[in-house]
């Protein structure tokens, strides 16, 4: 039998099986459990998604093991959370992490300088390990008496509150001028990470840096950013408590969203490129970094869960018959094939669907998808077609973290935001990435769908026949096993 027919063979019996597994469990569990479990699976399976996704990208394409992805899951939530209940404190630390990253971003003018100083071997190790203590002896000074736990107290107050005016949840920020010196301190130390990270003696990559103009536009774009967010930080507060919820939810999903991006380009360069001849060190690095994340969200928080209020669209008392009447409504409910199911879950899976369009369309139209898929391949190659492949891979490190803090804030309004909330949803976006394939998003979200409805359905047969729940837990990771028995490369990898 040829391999073309082998294929199509195992196409057939994986549809068949597929079929008797959905007519079996709708015949055992009726209409309406059964769609309400599988709603709940698609629910779960976006979630899972959107986690494994950006491991996709970090993980299967980058062969990045990044231990802290779940912690990303986790800050994308607090980030939507603080910015949607009270804005204060994104408005207050933005202009500190634009300035860092202004600095950092000068590597590419950095770089050149120091290739021209033929530094000698012994000042080649010693410079970056000097940079690196003088940046955060920099940014220590920046944060002397910076009051950040008191903005993190704003939305905790918020979401407490009785007042009816969203202003009196404000609390002052900084005066501008005790203010401003901080956003520079942290650009020099930034800039001293810049100067750390670029390696001296390395005059590889010379020849993949654009002309000195194209090289000034990110670093003043960010540098401009700061400013504007320095200047803005109380009146942005006041303007986004004062928007329609609604409006105030979606901003508060692109927000987390770039804030994940941010963030994930800045430990890529920072933290990942250095060690990129160290896998090891990485894991290491990765789950050390997970830890810190971990415990700075408990020092500024404190371990509590809280729940995010949903915008009015998904909030408002009783059930709409049809998507439209949900729309003009906002109702908190809507009922399909007779089941009553809250509308909020459904947009999480339209997210975790969009998501998924996005993805493909990106690496599969787009000239910087196959910018990515050479550079894993063949990075010289690409680097002698005059592409930076190293400025490429932040930017899918920081894809991939921006997916996680995506799923993050999707989850907010239905799951408690805590410190661990990540860590459950890390280890099933692994599974999903063993489970579809190496680097195939095609397959991540194939395993998403599958290990939701497993994980639905585990749930649902342990409560009626009063099994343990760790049984529901464990199927996931039976099905993993299972395919790698039948399939060790994943259901849709590629084998080496």
């Amino acid at each position: 039998m040829s391999h073309n027919n082998k294929k199509i063979l195992y196409i057939v019996i994986g549809v068949l099986l597929v079929a008797a597994i959905i007519f079996g469990l709708y015949s055992y569990a009726g209409q309406q459990a059964f769609i309400r479990t599988t709603l709940s699976g698609l629910t779960l399976g976006s979630l899972f998604f959107l986690v494994a996704a950006g491991l996709t990208l970090i993980f299967g394409l980058m062969d990045v093991l990044n231990f802290a992805h779940g912690s990303m899951f986790m800050l994308g939530a607090y980030a939507g959370w603080q910015f949607y209940t009270n804005p204060t404190f994104i408005f207050g630390i933005l202009p500190l992490l634009l300035a860092f990253a202004t600095g950092v971003m000068l590597i590419p003018l950095v770089k050149p300088l120091l290739v021209r100083l033929e530094l000698s071997e012994a000042w080649q190790k010693r410079l970056p390990k000097l940079m690196y203590f003088a940046a955060l002896v920099v940014a220590v000074l920046a944060l002397i008496n910076f009051d950040i736990l008191g903005l993190a107290e704003t939305a905790m107050v918020a979401a407490t509150t009785t007042s009816s005016n969203p202003l009196a949840e404000l609390s002052p920020q900084e005066p501008l001028l005790r203010f401003l010196w901080r956003p520079l301190l942290l650009m020099l130390s930034g800039a001293l990470v810049a100067v750390g990270v670029s390696k001296p003696g390395d005059r590889t990559e010379i020849s993949a840096y654009d002309p000195i103009r194209k090289r000034l536009i990110l670093p003043v774009v960010l540098f401009v950013l700061t400013i504007i967010f320095t200047l803005v930080r109380e009146s942005a507060s006041e303007a986004v408590l004062l928007m329609d919820g609604n409006l105030r939810f979606g901003l508060s999903i692109l927000a987390a969203t770039l804030f994940g991006l941010l963030l994930g380009s800045l430990i890529e360069i920072t933290m990942i490129r250095p060690l990129y001849v160290r896998s090891f060190f990485i894991v290491l690095m990765t789950l050390g970094l997970s830890f810190v994340l971990r415990e700075l969200v408990q020092v500024l928080w404190d371990p509590l869960a809280y729940q995010m209020v949903r915008p009015p669209l998904f909030a408002q008392p009783g059930r709409a018959t049809t998507i439209a009447e949900w729309l003009m409504n906002g109702s908190s409910t809507i009922s399909i094939a007779g089941v009553t199911f809250p509308t909020y879950r459904l947009f999480v899976i339209l997210l975790g669907l969009v998501m998924f369009i996005f993805v493909t369309l990106l690496m599969t139209r787009t000239r910087l998808g196959m910018i990515i898929r050479a550079g894993v391949q063949d990075q010289q190659m690409v680097e002698a077609l005059g592409i930076n492949v190293k400025r490429v891979f932040t930017l899918v490190f920081g894809l991939g973290v921006a997916l996680a803090a995506l799923g993050g804030i999707g989850a907010a309004p239905f799951l408690p935001v805590q410190p661990m909330m990540g860590d459950q949803y890390q280890m099933q976006g692994f599974i999903t990435v063993v489970i579809g394939g190496m680097g195939s998003y095609v397959g991540a979200f194939v395993g998403a769908m599958i290990l939701g409805m497993a994980r639905a359905f585990g749930d649902y047969f342990a409560l009626k026949l009063q099994l343990s729940p760790t049984i529901a837990e464990a199927s996931t990771v039976i099905i993993m096993i299972v395919v790698l028995l039948l399939r060790p490369q994943g259901l849709f990898g590629k084998k080496d």
